[in-house]
């Protein structure tokens, strides 16, 4: 326990980061070894494209309607309690899901798991910026992120693995049991940061965010959403790996794997990235990069090319989402800290959920390749919307 106190102090890692690091590290490594080849697995269950689509934008929906609500109760009730019971009732969804016989089945239990998911996200970002001091919150979220693109990197790995020895039942059985302990860790481990509460129809912050600066920051983030569910988040680069580039299940998990480890060892330097630049400017950067490394992917014909840029592009992914917590932190204050966080998350998300379907949509009206192009024009949006947000 000393020697790793000892790890956990050198990296400026206070105990909340680290119980929420390691416990999402491990929930992820279960939930990754099958979600690359979900959009494959809705086909076997009978679920054609458009449905395979629309089954992304309900999983998108469902995470982006209950931050809100979440928000406001963290402010409420406290950061831990709004993690710990959505974290006991985890377990029993994902066992369900592996019971599935059809795609509708499956999907339902998986979109109660994302909502409340949604339930925990604002006090996860609230909880890790005030678990550190402000002067290193960059380097907090990098180091959870570094843990986010471990679990991320080594899912698929495992899978590559696992997938093609048994029934895909069982790693969401996995994923239950993962769950399980991960709640346990958290109940005992986990230490409350919000001890000045808010009365839930105190909405003056609320009030006060809307002004023009805040609609700008809404659409650009939302465009930011509809990039990451046409790219990395969504079912199309599965699909055109599948379809177009002829990778099979386990490649496909091969190819996440290695964008994941890249990911892994740009985390080491995100956060001093963010504290040179500002989260803002490595934001901007990073959804442009996004796009353009999405269609130079899917315009790639080498198998080794298309490693390679995969790789680059899930680098700029893991950019974002390092830049994307830092910069929630920088315009947010702990007493509505979750409200506010909370209010964006389902703006952005409601609208980022419209992605999967548009991208079904336009795969099947103009080919697998309108989808990237799509996220392109959402990624060029982003950065100009960030780019006119006075610091």
């Amino acid at each position: 326990m000393n020697f790793l106190t000892k790890i956990r102090q050198s990296l400026f890692i206070e105990q909340n980061v680290s119980v929420l690091s390691l416990t999402v590290l491990f929930i992820l490594i279960a939930f990754f070894s099958w979600y690359p080849v979900l959009p494959i697995y809705l086909q076997e269950l009978g679920a054609n494209d458009f449905q395979v689509g629309f089954s992304y934008t309900l999983l998108a929906l469902s995470y982006a309607l209950m931050q809100f609500l979440g928000g406001i109760l963290s402010d409420q009730f406290g950061r831990k309690l709004l993690i710990i019971i959505p974290s006991f009732v985890f377990p029993l969804l994902y066992f369900l899901a592996g019971n599935s016989s059809h795609w509708i089945t499956l999907i339902l239990f998986l979109t109660i798991a994302n909502s409340l998911s949604a339930l925990q996200l604002p006090s996860f970002y609230a909880m890790i910026a005030e678990s550190v001091p402000k002067i290193k919150r960059a380097k907090a979220y990098s180091i959870f992120e570094l843990f986010v693109v471990l679990g991320i990197t080594i899912g698929p790995a495992i899978g590559i693995l696992l997938i093609s020895r048994i029934n895909i039942k069982y790693l969401f059985y996995l994923t239950s049991l993962t769950t399980f302990f991960c709640a346990l860790a958290r109940i005992f481990w986990l230490k409350e940061t919000h001890h000045h509460r808010t009365k839930i129809n105190k909405f003056d912050s609320f009030k006060n965010l809307f002004y023009k600066k805040m609609l700008y920051l809404v659409l650009a983030l939302s465009s930011l959403f509809l990039l990451f569910n046409l790219t990395t988040n969504g079912p199309f680069i599965s699909l055109y790996a599948k379809e177009v580039m002829n990778f099979d299940k386990p490649k496909i998990n091969l190819l996440f794997a290695l964008g994941g480890f890249a990911a892994v060892i740009y985390s080491l330097w995100g956060g001093k990235i963010i504290e040179k630049w500002g989260s803002k400017k490595v934001l901007s950067n990073s959804a442009l990069g996004m796009g353009i490394f999405s269609i130079l992917w899917s315009l790639s014909s080498s198998q080794l090319l298309t490693i390679f840029l995969f790789i680059i592009l899930y680098i700029f992914f893991q950019s974002c989402y390092i830049a994307y917590g830092s910069f929630l932190a920088d315009i947010t204050h702990q007493q509505s800290r979750g409200l506010v966080i909370g209010f964006i998350g389902t703006s952005t998300g409601l609208i980022g959920s419209i992605g999967p379907s548009l991208g079904g949509y336009l795969k099947f009206q103009f080919g697998p390749l309108s989808p990237f192009w799509a996220g392109l024009i959402f990624a060029l949006i982003t950065s100009l919307l960030l780019i006119k947000i006075k610091e």
